[in-house]
């Protein structure tokens, strides 16, 4: 990616990139370790290729796959799973901006909502959670995310 050829991202390259052998193994073995490595393809053809080469703390993940029957549930799943590994994503991307009024026949959620007052529960203090003024350090690990074109 360091050619004049790949930083101008033109028609040449993309011959060149078809007609070249793919070094696939080579790109691999430079992804570090605690790598989120995120394939982007039609069918997640490489996932198995890519658990087996990938180092043991990385994470692959595949957004779509031709096994599945409903491939919106798959990606959103797998949107889930690259939150849940500390990714920031910025989920508003991939809805409809709101405009503003709404419509008069939008319907409102709280006639949905029925709230069970049955049961009371006892909700203890913040003290009783930390005894003796303990404190709680939580280290997040930087992740590096590759993108391999394939």
């Amino acid at each position: 990616m360091q050619t004049e050829q790949a930083k101008s991202f033109n028609s040449s390259y993309l011959v060149n990139n078809l007609v070249s052998p793919v070094r696939f193994y080579d790109a691999v073995r430079k992804i570090p370790s605690k790598a989120i490595v995120i394939e982007i393809a039609p069918h997640g053809l490489m996932q198995a290729l890519l658990k087996k080469e990938l180092h043991a703390e990385s994470d692959c993940i595949s957004l779509m796959s031709e096994k599945e029957s409903d491939n919106l549930h798959y990606f959103m799943s797998n949107i889930g799973k690259l939150f849940t590994l500390g990714l920031t994503l910025d989920l508003k991307k991939l809805y409809p901006p709101i405009k503003y009024p709404v419509g008069t026949g939008t319907p409102m959620l709280s006639p949905g909502i029925k709230w069970d007052h049955s049961k009371e529960w006892v909700v203890p203090s913040w003290e009783e959670f930390l005894p003796d003024s303990s404190v709680f350090k939580k280290k997040i690990s930087k992740w590096h995310i590759f993108i391999l074109p394939l």
